[in-house]
């Protein structure tokens, strides 16, 4: 558990940056004059990544922190589609989407490090996550 708990943390401070201060996230990314839009989907993401840091910081186990990475590949690949798809948001699109896939590699990695199930799951969201995990398209095997 203590070996993501950094990793947890960074993506909660990221969310919680997004969330509270989207403008000045955006700015400091070159985005001068952001439009409500994009303020407002900063925010959205900003609250998906608090949810999940919190969700992954309570049951850090590796369904948990695979189901994680496999959410964040997935984001990453949308924004990649919208950047394709939209010309004038496609710089920050392409950016959230190396964000995105920074964290999927980050925490499928912690997945790796983490013990495979030994017994029934104990956490609500490791059970969940175990329901889930093998309805993921291209998921690894736990």
């Amino acid at each position: 558990m203590a070996r993501t708990r950094p990793l947890e943390l960074a993506r909660g401070a990221w969310g919680l940056a997004l969330l509270v201060a989207p403008r000045r996230v955006l700015a400091a990314v070159g985005e001068r004059a952001p439009d409500r839009r994009t303020v407002v989907v900063t925010r959205v993401l900003g609250g998906r990544h608090l949810v999940q840091a919190l969700v992954t910081g309570l049951a850090p186990t590796r369904a948990v922190l695979a189901d994680g990475a496999w959410v964040d590949g997935v984001h990453a690949l949308t924004a990649v589609g919208l950047a394709a798809s939209d010309r004038p948001r496609a710089r920050l699109a392409l950016l959230d989407a190396g964000v995105a896939g920074t964290w999927s590699l980050l925490t499928r990695a912690a997945a790796r490090r983490s013990p495979p199930p030994d017994g029934p799951a104990t956490v609500w969201s490791d059970r969940l996550a175990r329901v889930v995990h093998p309805l993921l398209p291209g998921a690894p095997r736990l």
